[in-house]
């Protein structure tokens, strides 16, 4: 069988430490490679400087630059919209286009945000995480609990009901729309949510890339969705 083409959205963020531009993490990259996949890296198509720009001061797309982002996403099987601190709207137009061709997509993080962000027509669906929240302690390899919903999908992958998961975030989605509840944590912040009626559209806040290489649960989250995505003989 062919490996799956795994399309990761170039997301633009400047690393404090370094102060350089972040397009992939190599977690990722490992994570995709590692389940029998074939990473391939979506990167920004117009002439702007994503790591400082202000996403509502970017021009918009052209016609011809949404076709170009069209090009690639038929080149996938499979697309990941990774975390990040902001969103364009080049993210927007491709998860719109996967969406609609019913290409499977992970979102993680950032990428959960932008999911419910395009899924549910209201305002003020996300809210910053309070401080004293335990949600953005970044080096700890295990940060809080994650509950899942009896009847989701995460159970049907994961098959536990509670584990321990990283957390790095700022925000938190507040509202769920029409979209499923598959996880809350302890503190009752939601943690995944599922697209209705498509083949796989997930949205998770934690970072399974990060801990699959110590924990057999996250591990299965990238082998059940790479499997998803195998194009078919």
């Amino acid at each position: 069988m062919k490996k799956p083409i795994i399309g990761i959205v170039g997301r633009a963020r400047l690393d404090i430490d370094s102060k350089k531009a972040i397009l992939c993490y190599e977690s990722l990259n490992r994570s995709v490679n590692k389940n029998g996949g074939i990473p391939f890296l979506i990167l920004p198509n117009q002439d702007v400087e994503y790591s400082i720009s202000i996403p509502n001061k970017v021009p918009r797309l052209t016609d011809n630059e949404k076709e170009d982002l069209k090009r690639l996403v038929d080149m996938c099987d499979g697309i990941i919209q990774p975390g990040g601190n902001r969103l364009f709207e080049y993210d927007q137009f491709i998860y719109e286009y996967a969406k609609e061709k019913d290409i499977p997509i992970l979102g993680i993080c950032a990428g959960m945000q932008l999911i419910c962000l395009n899924e549910i027509n209201e305002d003020n669906i996300l809210r910053k995480v309070n401080d004293n929240d335990t949600h953005q302690e970044k080096e700890e390899k295990y940060v809080h609990k994650v509950i899942l919903e009896d009847n989701g999908i995460l159970m049907d992958i994961l098959k536990e009901k509670e584990f321990m998961v990283n957390s790095r975030h700022t925000y938190c989605v507040d509202k769920l729309g029409d979209l499923k509840l598959l996880a809350k944590s302890e503190d009752d912040i939601i943690e995944a949510v599922q697209v209705k009626n498509k083949k796989f559209i997930v949205g998770i806040q934690w970072h399974p890339e990060s801990m699959f290489t110590y924990d057999d649960i996250q591990y299965k989250m990238f082998e059940y969705f790479i499997n998803k995505c195998k194009p078919k003989e």
